[in-house]
């Protein structure tokens, strides 16, 4: 008995004198080099999208290459018991004409951009949801999507015309909260700081933004969402600019075929009432999608804006006496998705204006991939 006793106090002397303090072997496997444990690392994203494009109207290296369209790292993590974060930051060439002439001349240039930068409560009284710092403004449906998710190579044009071309980002806080109705229904409202592209960010007044999302069950396999939204804020001394928009969506997939048949419809109009406006700007798009294949998807579009000022992308020659001038657009995709984290999009867009005969033919490939542990997509 005394030599088994001896022999396992000599192996268990091995063990530490191997492998150091008891823990130790376990704090190693769960640490970093500097001791900091690997558990307070965020889960950590990046996503690259190419685009090859060609135009017959414009001839310019910026509309006629095969470029690296934007990168995105995203960080996401549980702070604490109350707060869960994300940051998001993307790298694309430059949006505005000067700055990227001077890219263009040197075949290089990109900027860093802070989507996202949000701190999102996990546990609030009554249901409600709170979201501080900065993020995408829920307007609309394809307003707060990333570039990689967008169903199309470009946003819509009426996107594109009223609300910018690089979405609407801004720093303030969001309160959600679910209506009492026999169906699902979200309410939320937020305060900015009013620095978006299409609001005066040099004037002190904030801007205010709210959206209702009403979701059915329209059957097993299908439901229709809509939404409506609303952004005000400063457009100069005195003036207010106010933006309407509605949204309707249906969606439908099979349910008896993994990744069969499936069909997402979205509908949008948007409808900006600025003070002293000038004509009757309005926008409207359509864009549906129908997976015909397991990992297939064929897309149609088509949008028109009126009284708009030119659109960044969209060249025209004659204006109107107000210096505005209306859009149509038309596009067809197809899109080759193999898994969630890539897919290789070829598509071809048409663009006219109604005063001065004005077209351009597009076509272009597009890809992306995302590697790391990327959070879900909106629904």
């Amino acid at each position: 008995m005394r030599h088994f006793i001896v022999t396992v106090v000599g192996a268990c002397a091995a063990v530490l004198v191997a492998t150091g303090p008891v823990g130790t072997a376990f704090a190693q496997a769960s640490s970093t080099a500097t001791g900091v444990s690997r558990l307070m690392n965020p889960a950590v994203s990046a996503n690259a999208l190419f685009l090859a494009q060609s135009s017959s109207d414009d001839d310019s290296y910026g509309e006629n290459n095969i470029a690296l369209q934007e990168a995105e790292m995203q960080f996401s993590a549980v702070v604490d018991p109350f707060w869960k974060a994300n940051l998001i930051v993307a790298f694309h060439p430059p949006h505005h004409e000067e700055a990227a002439a001077k890219a263009e001349e040197h075949h290089a240039g990109f900027e860093v951009h802070l989507e996202e930068a949000s701190l999102t409560s996990r546990s609030m009284p009554a249901g409600l949801g709170l979201r501080i710092g900065k993020f995408f403004l829920p307007f609309g449906k394809h307003a707060p999507l990333h570039t990689h998710q967008f169903p199309f190579v470009r946003a819509p044009l009426p996107l594109l015309a009223f609300l910018g071309d690089h979405g609407l980002t801004d720093v303030g806080a969001e309160l959600s909260a679910t209506v009492p109705a026999p169906w699902y229904s979200v309410a939320k409202v937020y305060g900015i700081d009013g620095g978006v592209a299409i609001l005066d960010g040099e004037d002190r007044d904030l801007a205010y933004g709210g959206r209702l999302i009403n979701l059915w069950d329209v059957s097993d396999n299908a439901t229709l969402e809509l939404g409506l939204s609303a952004l005000t804020g400063p457009a100069g001394p005195g003036m207010r600019q106010l933006v309407y928009g509605a949204d309707l969506t249906y969606k439908w997939s099979s349910g008896s075929l993994s990744h069969g048949p499936a069909v997402n419809w979205i509908n949008e109009v948007v409808l900006p009432d600025p003070d002293g406006k000038v004509g009757n700007p309005v926008g409207a798009y359509s864009l549906v999608q129908y997976r015909f294949a397991r990992n297939w998807w064929l897309g149609l579009g088509g949008g028109k804006v009126a009284d708009t000022a030119p659109v960044e992308g969209f060249e025209s020659v004659n204006l109107d006496a107000d210096g505005l001038v209306d859009y149509s657009e038309f596009k067809a995709n197809v899109t080759f998705t193999p898994s969630e984290f890539s897919d290789l999009r070829a598509e071809v867009s048409y663009a006219e204006t109604d005063q001065d005969g004005y077209e351009d033919l597009r076509f272009s490939i597009q890809w992306n991939f995302t590697i790391g542990a990327h959070p879900a997509h909106l629904y």
